[in-house]
This record gives C-alpha cells, sequence and structure tokens, in this order.
C-alpha cells in the first residue's frame, strides 16, 4: 500500500495532502455533505478532491451508493494513513498555536547555589520583561532534586549526568582556571609553568579531594598532577573566590565562577593553557511531547544569555 500512496522509487507520485485530509474526514463524517459542512467546503468541491485523490492514486477507496458510503480494501489502507495524517496535522496546528501563546504561570528552576546568582538571576530580568505572565521560583537547594517529584520545570546541573529519563540540553562547559589578584601577582610573579604553582600560596577546594594537588591538563591534553602549598582550605568555593580576590593566594576554580572578577579586572588568570578537564553545564527537564511554553522559552533564553559569556567553552 505505501507504493500505491507513494509510488516506487524509480516511478514516485505525489498523492496531494490535502486530499487525504479531505478523504479522511468524509470517512469519519460518514458521507460527502457531513465532511463538507464539517470542513467548509461544498458538497461538490469535496466529490471533486475525492475523485482527484481516487485518480492520483490509481485505485477506487469508496462504494458509494444513495444511502452510505463503504470502504474498498484500498481505502481500508489509505484510510489508516490519511487518519495519522490528519492526527499530525492537528498536533502541528496545536503546536504552532502553543508558539504564539502567551506563556504563563510560575517557572520552577534549579540551579547550584553560586551558579544561580551568577549565571540565572542576571538572565531573568529581560525575560520576566518580555513574559509577564511568567513568575520565576528559583531553588539552590544543595540536596539533589528530583524534578518530576519535586515539581521542577527545568534543573541547571554540572557533570556527567546518569542515565536518566531525563532531556539534557548542554549549555556551557566548565574548567577549572588558575587565578589571583593583580596586587598578588605584583607582589610574588606570575608562574610560568604548572611546576612553579609550588612555590606560591594556594586556595584549596576540599570537596574536590586532591589533597595538597591540582589536577591540571595542559595543551596536549595530557594530565598532570601539581602539588600546592595551602595557605586556605575550604569547602566553600564562595570563601576561595573571596580569599584570592584579597590576595591571598592563587585559586584553581571554575570558569563561571572567576569570570566576573576576571571581567572587572578583579582577579587575572594565570597558566592559561592549563585547566581541568572540561565537564559540561546542562538544563535537563523531563521532556515529553508537548513542553511547557515557559519552559522552552527560558531555556532557549538561558542558552543565549550564556551564549555570550567569554568563559562558555
Amino acid at each position: 500500500m505505501l507504493d500505491l500512496l507513494f509510488g516506487k522509487a524509480n516511478n514516485r507520485r505525489v498523492v496531494p495532502a490535502q486530499e487525504l485530509l479531505v478523504f479522511a474526514a468524509v470517512v469519519e463524517a460518514g458521507s460527502l455533505s457531513a465532511a463538507a459542512r464539517r470542513l467548509g467546503l461544498s458538497k461538490a468541491a469535496v466529490s471533486d478532491r475525492l475523485r482527484r485523490l481516487e485518480a492520483a492514486l490509481g485505485a477506487r477507496l469508496l462504494h458509494r451508493t444513495t444511502r452510505r458510503l463503504s470502504l474498498t480494501a484500498a481505502g481500508e489502507a489509505c484510510h489508516a494513513h490519511s487518519q495519522r495524517m490528519a492526527a499530525e496535522a492537528e498536533a502541528a496546528m496545536r503546536a504552532a498555536g502553543a508558539l504564539h501563546a502567551e506563556p504563563r504561570g510560575t517557572l520552577r528552576v534549579a540551579a547550584p547555589t553560586t551558579f544561580a546568582p551568577l549565571h540565572i538571576v542576571p538572565a531573568l530580568p529581560a525575560f520576566r520583561a518580555r513574559y509577564q505572565q511568567v513568575s520565576v521560583e528559583l531553588s539552590v537547594a544543595t540536596h539533589a532534586i528530583d524534578l518530576v517529584a519535586e515539581g521542577f520545570d527545568l534543573a541547571i546541573r554540572i557533570g556527567r549526568l546518569p542515565d536518566s529519563r531525563l532531556v539534557a540540553r548542554r549549555l556551557a562547559v566548565q574548567r577549572l582556571v588558575v587565578c589571583g589578584a593583580p596586587g598578588y601577582l605584583e607582589r610574588r610573579g606570575a608562574p610560568a609553568t604548572p611546576g612553579g604553582l609550588e612555590r606560591h600560596d594556594a586556595l584549596e577546594f576540599t570537596p574536590l579531594g586532591w589533597r595538597a594537588a591540582w589536577h591540571m591538563t595542559g595543551p596536549d591534553g595530557g594530565s598532570r598532577r601539581v602539588a600546592i602549598r595551602p595557605a586556605l582550605r575550604s569547602d566553600a568555593g564562595e570563601a576561595l573566590l573571596a580569599a584570592a580576590i584579597g590576595g591571598m593566594g592563587l585559586a584553581f576554580l571554575p570558569n563561571w565562577m572567576v569570570a566576573p572578577a576576571l571581567a572587572a579586572g578583579a582577579l587575572v588568570q594565570v597558566l592559561p593553557a592549563w585547566s581541568s578537564r572540561p565537564v559540561p553545564i546542562q538544563a535537563v527537564h523531563a521532556g515529553g511531547r508537548e513542553l511547557a511554553a515557559r519552559t522552552r522559552l527560558f531555556l532557549d533564553h538561558l542558552a543565549l544569555h550564556l551564549a555570550r559569556a567569554g568563559w562558555r567553552q
């Protein structure tokens, strides 16, 4: 039947989609007159389109009597395809309508504690100004959020995701970079090689578990464990950032965390060819065939906002 509908590869026939939709309406309505009323066409126009469809397919689709219509064998096969086409056409219309509908409701977003104020909140004013019927609830809870169970529309996750039913969209890449305050570098000088870090005061982020060392990746992609001399150890990245800006030592912190301080001149990156291995920063959502307009629009807005950031790759 597929050959009947669409032709063989070397003798392809084009079947007008509109005629198939009219055929589906006739079968569903049970008569040409009822289908014509439903479609807003004349009975003659419906009949003409059925004739054109049968001519294009080279097969009779309906047995017509004065009282009823019945499907031929070819008509039954064609009807199955025309029903699916009609359903997809209706879904397409709903989707297109959703694109132009004014999004509304509460958008619930979860993001890491430090990432949220630095890169989610700055994206919100422009989004809210454009979509005034959407309010935002932002959670920076430290526990692992179950989007579906806790009713969140979107979450920002840093690192590789375990297999799950969530749909992920990569927004940026995190790399740890070495940086220090201009005043500190004037006093102590900037290291020219990773080995030179051993002579500097270091600010160590303890959750990495590296124990007085930084694991770095060079321009050739090779890894190196570099011993450091911690002047401050902390489990809070914000504390290490403040200490680095204050001139206490060199920090090895995420690019997205130090980006505002680098842009303002409060920090200077050193050893730019050396960083940590990259990990993805992703937005995840529960997916589904019809993502809420507010979620889809905010995801696109956030992706564009982050794309303008110099640290993104």
